[in-house]
């Protein structure tokens, strides 16, 4: 039976560490700067989702730093 898996979105700034465990908890730090992660600010938008039943971690590169706009 397959297990349905939802999908969380990760805002990462330059600098940004994702750390991914073997059950899948996500821990996301930034040692360069203190600020909450916001889509707003990201340099590069993540899509993670974890299928227990396979043990295998996705990742989708959803918005990366190139393709964004710059004032």
């Amino acid at each position: 039976m397959a297990v349905k898996t939802e999908k969380v979105r990760i805002p990462m700034q330059l600098g940004s560490e994702l750390r991914i465990r073997p059950t899948g908890e996500l821990a996301l730090s930034n040692p360069d700067l203190e600020l909450e992660p916001s889509e707003a600010v990201a340099d590069a938008v993540l899509e993670y989702s974890f299928d227990p039943e396979t043990r295998e971690h996705v990742i989708h590169v959803l918005e990366p730093l190139s393709f964004k706009p710059r004032p």
